[in-house]
């Protein structure tokens, strides 16, 4: 038992147990995002695949990020601006260190690497993806309010009910109205009744005990069931209703926050059961998801260089190269002490 509580503590740095689980999370939020990138030039609406299957199993990726980073900060003790300021100024120091190596290695001396910063955070420039980061700070900016406007439970409910009702209200318009996504005219850093959704949940979760929340079996099979005929699900409303493939306009949709509740829920609630041996190895590799996040773009379009992007089993063959040779740089960046700083936000 001494030996345990050692590894333990050798682990998570400290007396404070780390939550394996929400590592586990980490991890499986960061392969969907991959997979969302690497897999979509293997289908079509009129070409259901593998590709199609994988996409759109991949969605949950993003709501899970939100969910774990509100699940940490909205349960700090006590949330000052002068906090959340170093926060936002870890980020613009990872957006600006990628965008300035780019900008160089490129030599791109005629344009201002300002703007491909600023871009990045908006969904442009040289990181598309960087749009996570533009929302997160403004989320960041609101958090000391929120916290105290989180303090009592019924605040909790009566903002996500509020949220919940948006989006309701923008799945009834999308159906019924345009048969297109609204959200297509707005960026995704600006789609901030999703991502506050979803953030102020995980803050909620954290603030509850879930290891007291009963999970029958029923309960359990049913969920499993939802989740894996999920995919086919989004991909028939992408067809039929959306008339658009991408999955970024689903997070709105309560199959899809009815799934990622489900998920978060397992994994924060059954961390105990994940083997004590592999935690140094799942804490190490959450450690590397950002690693992962940001450089994954760049490998996956030298990949595609050399492997036809079209046939869908290219794309799985795709998928597990860039995510390899992503891991590996991020692990060799993460071995570099003073190069960390450019893989944590």
């Amino acid at each position: 038992m001494v030996l345990i509580k050692v590894r333990l503590i050798m682990i998570l740095g400290g007396d404070n147990l780390r939550n394996i689980g929400l590592d586990l999370l980490k991890i499986i939020s960061c392969i969907g995002v991959v997979v969302l990138h690497s897999t979509m030039p293997g289908f079509t609406l009129e070409q259901y695949n593998v590709s199609a299957y994988l996409y759109y199993l991949g969605t949950y990726a993003i709501p899970l990020f939100f969910m774990v980073n509100g699940y940490f900060l909205l349960n700090k003790k006590e949330l000052t601006y002068s906090y959340v300021f170093s926060k936002i100024a870890g980020i613009l120091t990872v957006v600006c260190a990628w965008n300035i190596l780019i900008w160089l290695v490129r030599r791109d001396f005629n344009v201002n690497p300002l703007r491909k910063i600023i871009g990045s955070l908006v969904q442009k420039g040289y990181f598309y993806q960087f749009w996570f980061f533009g929302s997160l700070i403004i989320i960041y900016l609101t958090l000391p309010i929120l916290k105290k406007v989180l303090e009592k439970d019924y605040s909790y409910f009566v903002i996500l009910l509020i949220l919940i009702v948006i989006g309701i209200v923008i799945e009834i318009i999308n159906t019924f109205i345009f048969h297109n996504p609204i959200q297509q005219h707005v960026s995704q850093t600006f789609r901030l009744w999703t991502w506050f959704f979803y953030y102020i949940l995980g803050g909620y979760f954290g603030k509850i005990n879930i290891q007291k929340i009963r999970l029958s079996k029923l309960i359990f099979i049913s969920f499993s069931i939802i989740f894996i005929v999920s995919p086919v699900i989004l991909f028939y409303l992408a067809k039929n209703v959306y008339h658009n493939a991408f999955a970024e306009y689903f997070y709105d949709s309560m199959i899809v926050k009815i799934v990622s509740i489900g998920l978060f829920i397992l994994f924060v609630k059954f961390e105990k059961i994940i083997i004590l041996k592999n935690n140094e190895l799942i804490a190490m590799a959450s450690s590397l998801t950002m690693g992962v996040y940001i450089v994954h773009t760049y490998v996956l379009a030298k990949v595609e260089k050399y492997i036809n992007n079209n046939l869908w089993y290219n794309t799985v063959i795709i998928l597990i190269i860039t995510l390899g040779i992503s891991f590996f740089i991020s692990r060799i960046i993460w071995s570099i002490k003073y190069f960390r700083v450019f893989l944590k936000i």
